[in-house]
């Protein structure tokens, strides 16, 4: 709860202004306490920084201020500017709550008890308090909606006589200190107006400067009422910017001097040093609940962003949702988005669990994302799995990835493969290594009607350790009903141990080894020896001379039955020789091209029978 508030008003020789300045302060701060009532005891000052004034503008400070204690007025021996005016009188308040009015312009009664009625709103969503009431200001009623949260700023409308084109009047209400009100720490955050004797040369933009710190750091509340009034006098800042304010800004003819010009690329530059400074002093500044409140924690937040600073972006999203969790569905999208991105910076560095803590913190917000990106996050959250060996989880990620998006490719072969090494791990098969692994992917693609199929046939050719053989049974041949003729040399050995005991083995880890009929011999002769028709599926893996593969395509064709599906694996086995055996896979194709449908064509081809 703020306790009190300090108006500030830097003066130099004002002699025929700062009176009437000084009695609508006054007459600001007397309808606040009528109005606030007296019961909450608000302190408040008025303190004048005299500007080393030559003219009578002293000693009407010295007669105003007879019989006010809450009345003081300080001197600067020469006129150093409007900032450090200001400063000054800072730096010798006691309020709150800070005020700013220059010595030629106005309050309106109205103005001091709006402002620190806003600033000083404390939303509570358990009270249930009113979120809008109705505001005067002279003969005329305001509905005046509260703000949702705490606010460090308060701006209202500024009153000017003079006609201004609207793009001009909205600048300078965006700018002028004349209608804000600011807390005290806020302004000590941002050390308060620039003080540097450039801005004195210009003769202004201390105002611009200040605004563009404090907005980019504390919540800024803007109410188009107008209670304060910039005036216009022969000769004053207002006056000689006249004509510009009066012009569309797109057809004002900038007649700024080179010199001038000059001046202002330095204050850009100091605006800039300034900025800079201060981005580094929040980096280290201890944001207890109550500074927190105030800040613009998501436009600061945003800023960390667009540097990749996801840490930092992250903590003030955290934060600010903590204090305001009514912002959540505001910025859910943007925290998954960076959720999503750091996890993807944990991943690229190898640290897989932290990658997928921020990815599923992602998930966990239930954000409105397009179906296409929340699909990638829960691919991201299955990739990090996968890389801790932890497939059973990784497998509802990529489910949910696919229903999200069906046409996730990588999603689709990361599925296969993943529910393929969870088969592996639970089941416990041992297969070498070293050996490429088949394209499960597209062969689950492709072949996953046949699972729905009674009294499935099927045929490998090539079972070597087994390896296919365990894929199919597991994720193809789940009827009770289908069967599997193994074909096979079963000669020689792998890592030590013959080839035919290793593929018993991980067959019998399949637990569908009753389902499986193994052949050893010369494929040649069993496919000689098989009636038309034999079989719906046939694999043919391992194969690695073009003369043999050819012979056993044509040998298994008309075992094929009409609608079967042929496939050449590849697979264990595939060394490089000439002629490849893609020339005769092509040579196959071409002889019987009009009886086929080519349902894949690349390393591994998938063929449909149309007919014998």
């Amino acid at each position: 709860m703020l306790r009190s508030f300090s108006v500030i008003v830097p003066v130099l020789n004002k002699e025929n202004e700062i009176i009437r300045t000084l009695e609508s302060i006054d007459a600001s701060m007397a309808y606040f306490y009528e109005q606030y009532g007296d019961d909450h005891n608000i302190q408040s000052e008025l303190i004048v920084v005299d500007e080393g004034s030559t003219d009578r503008t002293p000693a009407l400070l010295a007669e105003f201020g007879q019989h006010k204690p809450n009345f003081k007025v300080l001197h600067h021996f020469r006129s150093l500017g409007i900032g450090p005016a200001r400063n000054t009188g800072v730096k010798f308040a006691q309020g709150d709550i800070l005020f700013f009015c220059d010595g030629d312009d106005l309050f309106f009664k109205e103005h001091i008890l709006l402002c620190f009625t806003l600033l000083n709103h404390q939303p509570n969503v358990a009270e249930n308090s009113p979120k809008t009431l109705q505001f005067s200001v002279g003969d005329t009623v305001y509905p005046l909606t509260l703000p949702s949260t705490t606010v460090g700023v308060v701006r209202t409308g500024v009153r000017m006589q003079d006609p201004l084109h609207p793009y001009w009047k909205a600048a300078i209400e965006n700018t002028l200190a004349l209608n804000l009100c600011i807390r005290r720490d806020c302004h000590e955050f941002i050390e308060g107006f620039p003080e540097a004797p450039v801005y004195k040369q210009i003769g202004g933009c201390e105002d611009v400067s200040y605004d563009l710190w404090m907005a980019k750091f504390f919540k800024v509340l803007k109410v188009e009422i107008e209670t304060v009034e910039y005036i216009r006098y022969p000769g004053n800042n207002f006056d000689r910017q006249l004509k510009k304010f009066q012009t569309a800004p797109e057809q004002y003819q900038d007649a700024t001097p080179l010199a001038e010009k000059a001046l202002h690329a330095l204050r850009h530059q100091l605006e800039q040093d300034r900025f800079n400074y201060l981005v580094e002093k929040f980096k280290k500044f201890e944001l207890t609940p109550a500074f927190f409140a105030v800040l613009n924690w998501q436009q600061l937040a945003n800023d960390y962003l667009s540097q990749n600073c996801y840490a930092e972006a992250i903590a003030l999203y955290e934060q600010g949702l903590a204090v305001e969790p009514d912002a959540r569905e505001t910025v859910k999208n943007v925290l998954a988005a960076i959720y999503n991105n750091f996890g993807s910076t944990f991943h690229k560095q190898g640290q897989p669990e932290q990658a997928r803590t921020y990815f599923q913190k992602a998930i966990d917000l239930n954000p409105t994302l397009s179906a296409t990106d929340l699909a990638r996050v829960h691919f991201n959250v299955a990739t990090a799995c996968n890389e801790q060996g932890q497939f059973e989880q990784a497998i509802p990620h990529l489910q949910q990835a696919l229903t999200l998006q069906p046409d996730f490719s990588e999603a689709i072969a990361e599925l296969a493969q993943t529910t393929y090494r969870a088969q592996l791990l639970t089941k416990g098969y041992q297969f070498a290594r070293g050996f490429t692994e088949p394209n499960f992917a597209l062969f689950a693609k492709h072949l996953e009607p046949f699972a729905q199929r009674p009294n499935l046939k099927a045929l490998e050719i090539g079972s070597r350790e087994g390896r296919l053989t365990c894929w199919l049974l597991d994720n193809i041949l789940t009827q009770a009903t289908a069967s599997l003729t193994c074909l096979d040399r079963f000669e020689g050995l792998l890592s030590g141990q013959p080839i035919a005991d290793r593929f018993a083995a991980n067959i019998a880890r399949s637990g569908a080894a009753e389902k499986v009929q193994t052949v050893a011999g010369q494929p040649r002769d069993y496919l000689r020896s098989q009636p038309y028709h034999s079989y719906q599926l046939i694999m043919i893996s391992g194969v690695s001379a073009a003369s043999e593969l050819l012979e056993l395509a044509v040998l298994s064709w008309s075992v094929l039955a009409v609608g079967g599906v042929v496939v050449f694996a590849g697979g264990d086995g595939d060394v490089a020789t000439q002629p490849s055996p893609k020339t005769a896979i092509d040579a196959f194709t071409t002889l019987f091209g009009s009886k086929l449908k080519r349902l894949h064509q690349g390393s591994e081809v998938l063929l449909e029978k149309l007919a014998d």
